[in-house]
C-alpha cells in the first residue's frame, strides 16, 4: 500500500515539475553554472572585464540570474514545498 502512495505522490509531482519545467528550470541555472565554473587559467569573465571588475561584475550577474531564477520558478518550488512536504525523505526511506 505503502509502494503505491508513493506512486502516485510521484505521479503527482511530476504533473507540477514535468519535461518541460525541468527543461526551463535548466536553461535558466546554467548561466549560473557557467559563471563560476572556470580555470583559473582561463576565466572568460575576468578576460572580457579585467581583473579588477571580475568580481563586482560576477556579482551583478550572480543577483541577476538568481532574480530570474526566482521569477520563474518559485511559484511551482513553493507548491511542490507545501504539497510534499519532506517527500525527499519519505524516498530515502523507501530505498533503505
Amino acid at each position: 500500500m505503502k509502494k503505491k502512495i508513493i506512486e502516485n505522490e510521484i505521479n503527482d509531482f511530476l504533473e507540477i515539475w514535468d519535461c518541460h519545467q525541468l527543461t526551463s528550470f535548466l536553461r535558466d541555472i546554467i548561466p549560473l553554472f557557467e559563471l563560476y565554473d572556470v580555470d583559473e587559467e582561463d576565466d572568460w569573465v575576468k578576460e572580457e572585464v579585467g581583473e579588477l571588475n571580475e568580481r563586482t561584475v560576477r556579482l551583478i550577474r550572480t543577483v541577476y540570474l538568481i532574480s530570474i531564477i526566482a521569477e520563474n520558478h518559485t511559484g511551482k518550488l513553493a507548491k511542490i514545498k507545501t504539497a510534499f512536504k519532506d517527500f525527499h525523505k519519505r524516498l530515502e526511506k523507501e530505498v533503505e
